[in-house]
C-alpha cells in the first residue's frame, strides 16, 4: 500500500494527471478495496466479539490490546491512509482538470462512488473509529495512534464533500447531478455521519465549553486530538474536524440526533466563529462586542419566552446575552470558511424554508430569526477577518446565503401586497437583514478592497441568477422599518458617486469587476424589474384579488413611497453615469439606457395626473409602452431601444404641451379690460431634439414592423418642425394612457420625509458609520439654515455656491 500511495502524489502536469487517473481507474476496478473492506469487516466483528467475551470474563488489562494489535495496525495506518489518498487525488484531479479531461475525471469519480457503494468501506472504517472510542479499556495502550486515524477519517470526509460540491455546481448537467446525488448517499451512512459528528462535537466542546449531549468524557478525550495549549488558537486539524462536521451534516439525514439537534450543533459552530473573531478584534484593539445569544438550545428558549424586537430593527431580544469568549478560538484565516459552512448547514435544517408559506409555526419562525441573527453577526464580525484572495469563495458563499427567496404569492405587485409579510421575510427583518445590507454597502464603499465588497458581489450575482433584484429588495423595502429602508436607498445613491463608472460586462450574469459595477447593476435591475408594463398587466389580477377596490395595503403604500424616493435618488445618478459612458466610450449600455427610457413616461405621466383613487387602479386597455425589465433582457429585441426612445420623447413632449395649454388661459386672464395684454404669453419651452433624427428613428421602427410607434415619431418630428403648431392633438394621443402606478406614486417631497435628515451638499458621498440614519448633522455656523454631515461636505457646498446664499440668509435673519 505504501507503494500505491507514493504513486498517487498530487499531480502537477497534464500528462501526470492522465497517468494517475488511469492508474486509479485500474486500482478501483481491481476490486482490491472490496476485498480490503471485507477483511476489515471480519476483523472488526472478531474484535467486537473478543471485547464482549473479555468484559464478561474480566481478564487482565494486558490481554485486550494484544488480541487487537493486528486489526488496529491495519485500521489505523494502511487502509484509512489509502482511502484518504484515493479521495484526495480524485479531488485534486477534478479541481485542476481542463474541459478536455472532464470525461475521464467523471469516469473516475463514478468508479470511485461505485466502489464505495459496493464495498461499504466508509461505513466499516467509521465503525472502526467508533469501536476504538467506545471501548477505550480494551484498546487503551494503542491510543497514541488514534489522532492519526481520526485525522485521516476527517480528511476523507472533507474530500467527499468537495467532490459532491464540485459535481453539484453543474446544475444543468443531469449526469453530474446524478453523480452528486450518489456521493450524497454514500456520505449519509449512519456510521459515517455519527463518527463525523462525534469528532466535531469533541472539538466544539473543548472550544466553547458547551454541552456534549450525553457523550461520555472518555469518548470525547479519545476523539479530541488537539495538541495546542488551552486558551490559544485551535490547530488546523481541529478546524478541519469542525468543518467536516458541518459540511457532512448537509449530506446526511438528521436522525440521530434529529433535525433540531443537528441545527443546534451547526449554530454553535457559527457562533464559535463569530466569538473567535470578536476575541481577535479585542486583542488587536478593535474593541466592542456583539449583542447576541451564543447559539444552541438556550437561544431558542430565551426567544420563545419574549416578545421580540420590532420588525427590521436588527437588535437582539431583551433575553439575549453577550456570547462568552471561546476557551480555544478559531484562527483568523479559518473564521470565514467555518462560518460560511455553519450557515449553510444550519439553513439546511431550518424547518421554515420547507413550511407552507402562511402555515409556518412560531417555533419555525423563531429558528429562522436565530439563523438571521447569526448571519448578521457573521457579516459584522467574522467577515472582516478575511484576508487575501484565498477567502473569496467563502465570502461569495456567505453572500449567496443571504440571497433568500421571500415566498410572496404569485401575482402580488406594487399595488396589491398583503398586509403582513411572509414568515421567511418577517424572520429576516427581525434578524436585522435590512440594516446588515446597508452596513455591507457602506463598509465596502469606504474601501472597495474590503471583504464586504466581495461578499456583496456574491449576493448580487446570486440574486440575479436565482430570482431578480426587484423580487429580493422590494419586499424588504415594503415591510422593513421605513427609516432604515430609506437610509438604504440613500446609501446606494452615495455608492454610485464613490468610483468612476466603467462600462460593465454584458448582461446581468457577467463577472462584476468592482463594487461600483455591482451596485450599478443592482440599481439598474431594480428599476428595470419594476416592470412598468407588467404592473399594469397585473392590475387585473390585483383587482380580482381585491374586488372591493379598497386602498393599497400599508406595505404597498410604503413601497410606493420608497419607489418614488428611489427614482429621485437613483435616476439622476444613472443618467450621469450613462452620459459619462457615452462621452468617454462613445457607446451606451443598452440595459441602463432602456431603464432610464422606461421611467421617463412614468415620470412624465406623474406630472399631469392626480393622486391615485380606487377607480384609477383598474387595468387600462393598453400597456404603458417602453417598459424594460431585468436591466438587459430587452436589448436583444429588434427596435426595443428605438421604441423606448420614441415613447419617452412623446411622453416628455406631452408634458410641454400640457404646460402650454395651462399657460395660455393664464395669459389671457392677464390681459387688461381694454383687451391689451399686460404681459406677453410665455412661449412653449423648446424641445432639444432634431426632427431629422426622429425621422431616422421612424424609418428604423418601420423596418422592424412597428408602424404605430413610427407614426408617433413622425408626428413628433412634424411638431418640432412647425414650432409647436398644428400637431398638438396628435401628440397628445401619442403616449398611452397613464397606468395605475403613475397615479399611485407619491410626490418626491412626501417620499423624502422618510429620511428627514439630509446633508445639504448635493454631491455628498460620506459613507462613515453603518447607516445613513445614524449620521450626525450639524447646522451651518453662518446661516443655520442647512445641515452638513462632515467638514468636507460643508467646504464643497460653500464653494459650489452656498457662500453667497449663506450671506443673504444671514442678512435676512437666518432660521
Amino acid at each position: 500500500m505504501n507503494a500505491v500511495m507514493g504513486m498517487l502524489r498530487p499531480p502537477d502536469t497534464v500528462a501526470v494527471r492522465r497517468l494517475v487517473c488511469g492508474f486509479l481507474l485500474a486500482l478501483l476496478r481491481s476490486k482490491a478495496l472490496h476485498a480490503a473492506s471485507r477483511q476489515l469487516a471480519a476483523l472488526l466483528e472478531s474484535v467486537g466479539a473478543a471485547a464482549v467475551d473479555a468484559a464478561a470474563a474480566a481478564p487482565a488489562p494486558a490481554e485486550g490490546p494484544a488480541a487487537s494489535l493486528y486489526v488496529h495496525k491495519y485500521v489505523a495506518s494502511s487502509l484509512p491512509a489509502l482511502v484518504y489518498t484515493i479521495t484526495f487525488t480524485a479531488c485534486s484531479l477534478a479541481m485542476s482538470s481542463s474541459p478536455d479531461d472532464e470525461p475521464q475525471q467523471r469516469e473516475l469519480c463514478a468508479e470511485l462512488v461505485a466502489v464505495l457503494e459496493g464495498s461499504w468501506l466508509l461505513e466499516h472504517t467509521a465503525q472502526a473509529v467508533l469501536l476504538q472510542a467506545c471501548n477505550p479499556r480494551a484498546l487503551r495502550d494503542l491510543v497514541p495512534e488514534t489522532a492519526g486515524r481520526v485525522g485521516l477519517t476527517t480528511r476523507t470526509h472533507m474530500n467527499l464533500w468537495r467532490l459532491h460540491d464540485h459535481w453539484s455546481d453543474d446544475g444543468e448537467d443531469a449526469n453530474a447531478a446524478q453523480l452528486a446525488a450518489r456521493l450524497r448517499a454514500v456520505a449519509s451512512g449512519r456510521c459515517v455521519q455519527h463518527v463525523t459528528r462525534c469528532i466535531g462535537l469533541a472539538v466544539l466542546c473543548d472550544a466553547d465549553g458547551g454541552s456534549a449531549y450525553g457523550l461520555p468524557p472518555e469518548v470525547l478525550a479519545l476523539l479530541h486530538t488537539e495538541q495546542s495549549p488551552a486558551g490559544g488558537e485551535m490547530s488546523g486539524l481541529a478546524v478541519e474536524q469542525l468543518r467536516a462536521m458541518v459540511c457532512m451534516m448537509q449530506l446526511g439525514d438528521p436522525a440521530p440526533p434529529g433535525r433540531r439537534g443537528v441545527l443546534v450543533l451547526a449554530m454553535r459552530v457559527g457562533w464559535l466563529a463569530v466569538t473567535s473573531a470578536r476575541a481577535q478584534a479585542a486583542g488587536e484593539g478593535g474593541g466592542g462586542g456583539i449583542r447576541a445569544a451564543s447559539g444552541g438550545e438556550s437561544t431558542t428558549a430565551s426567544l420563545n419566552g419574549g416578545g421580540g424586537p420590532s420588525r427590521g430593527s436588527g437588535s437582539s431580544p431583551p433575553a439575549a446575552v453577550a456570547a462568552p469568549e471561546p476557551r480555544r478560538s478559531v484562527p483568523q484565516e479559518a473564521v470565514v470558511p467555518l462560518a460560511a459552512d455553519a450557515l449553510r448547514a444550519a439553513w439546511h435544517y431550518l424547518s421554515l424554508p420547507r413550511a407552507v408559506a402562511q402555515a409556518a409555526s412560531a417555533a419555525a419562525v423563531t429558528e429562522a430569526v436565530d439563523w438571521w441573527r447569526l448571519a448578521v453577526a457573521v457579516v459584522d464580525r467574522a467577515v472582516p477577518c478575511s484576508t487575501g484572495d484565498a477567502g473569496m469563495p467563502d465570502l461569495f458563499s456567505v453572500g449567496e446565503s443571504l440571497a433568500v427567496a421571500w415566498g410572496l404569492l404569485p401575482g402580488c405587485d406594487v399595488l396589491s401586497l398583503p398586509a403582513e409579510p411572509p414568515p421567511a421575510l418577517a424572520a429576516a427583518l427581525d434578524g436585522g437583514l435590512l440594516r446588515c445590507l446597508e452596513r455591507l454597502m457602506r463598509r465596502g464603499g469606504r474601501d472597495p478592497q474590503r471583504p464586504e465588497a466581495t461578499l456583496l458581489q456574491g449576493l448580487v450575482q446570486e440574486v440575479c441568477q436565482s430570482q431578480s433584484v426587484w423580487s429580493y429588495l422590494a419586499p424588504l423595502l415594503a415591510y422593513g422599518e421605513p427609516r432604515q429602508a430609506a437610509a438604504l436607498l440613500a446609501t446606494m445613491r452615495k455608492l454610485l458617486r464613490t468610483c468612476e463608472p466603467r462600462v460593465p460586462g454584458a448582461g446581468c450574469l457577467a463577472p462584476m469587476p468592482n463594487l461600483h459595477d455591482c451596485i450599478l447593476l443592482a440599481i439598474t435591475c431594480f428599476l428595470g424589474d419594476v416592470k412598468i408594463a407588467g404592473v399594469v398587466e397585473q392590475a387585473e389580477v390585483a383587482a380580482a384579488a381585491a374586488p372591493g377596490d379598497g386602498p393599497p395595503s400599508p406595505a404597498s403604500q410604503q413601497l410606493l413611497s420608497l419607489l418614488s424616493c428611489a427614482a429621485c435618488e437613483w435616476l439622476p445618478e444613472l443618467s450621469q453615469s450613462l452620459s459619462h459612458c457615452i462621452l468617454s466610450k462613445g457607446t451606451a449600455i443598452p440595459g441602463r439606457l432602456l431603464t432610464l427610457l422606461a421611467w421617463l413616461p412614468l415620470l412624465a405621466g406623474r406630472c399631469v395626473v392626480q393622486p391615485c383613487t380606487a377607480a384609477d387602479r383598474r387595468p387600462p386597455d393598453d400597456d404603458a409602452g417602453g417598459g424594460a425589465s431585468g436591466g438587459g433582457a430587452a436589448p436583444g429585441q429588434p427596435g426595443a431601444v428605438l421604441r423606448s426612445l420614441v415613447a419617452a420623447c412623446c411622453a416628455v413632449a406631452a408634458v410641454f404641451v400640457e404646460a402650454a395649454a395651462v399657460q395660455a388661459p393664464a395669459a389671457a386672464a392677464a390681459a387688461g379690460p381694454s383687451g391689451t395684454t399686460a404681459a406677453a404669453a410665455p412661449a412653449a419651452p423648446p424641445l432639444p431634439w432634431r426632427p431629422g433624427l426622429l425621422r431616422e428613428a421612424a424609418a428604423g421602427l418601420r423596418s422592424c414592423g412597428d408602424q404605430d410607434m413610427a407614426a408617433h415619431a413622425e408626428g413628433l418630428a412634424a411638431y418640432l418642425e412647425l414650432g409647436g403648431d398644428g400637431a398638438c392633438e396628435a401628440l397628445r394621443q401619442a403616449p398611452p394612457p397613464p397606468g395605475p402606478l403613475v397615479s399611485a406614486l407619491p410626490s418626491p417631497t412626501e417620499a423624502r420625509r422618510l429620511l428627514p435628515g439630509r446633508c445639504a451638499n448635493p454631491r455628498c458621498a460620506n459613507l462613515a458609520g453603518d447607516s445613513e440614519a445614524d449620521l450626525t448633522l450639524k447646522a451651518c455656523a453662518g446661516c443655520g439654515a442647512v445641515d452638513y454631515c462632515c467638514r468636507p461636505c460643508q467646504t464643497a457646498h460653500w464653494r459650489a455656491g452656498h457662500k453667497g446664499e449663506c450671506g443673504r440668509m444671514r442678512g435676512n435673519g437666518g432660521r
